[in-house]
């Protein structure tokens, strides 16, 4: 998947895939998130990070959580 252009479809992919990696129960927080709402480069970094990372420690969670507050606009 090419995630340097931005869409809808990416936003989603990027969002299912950080929630399943960071085991996150309220995953539905991300449900009204549209490309026009978030800043695109700012996931792409998060979810960059996270997709490289083995094993991420609870620690690690709660700061990625607090992380992806930050990328509504």
């Amino acid at each position: 998947m090419n995630l340097e252009n931005p869409s809808q479809e990416n936003v989603t992919y990027m969002l299912n895939e950080i929630t399943a990696k960071l085991k996150m129960v309220n995953a539905s927080v991300f449900e009204n998130l549209t490309l026009e709402s978030i800043h695109y480069e700012s996931l792409v970094d998060i979810y960059t990070v996270i997709h490289r990372k083995k094993t991420i420690s609870l620690r690690e969670m709660q700061l990625f959580a607090e992380e992806l507050r930050t990328i509504r606009k």
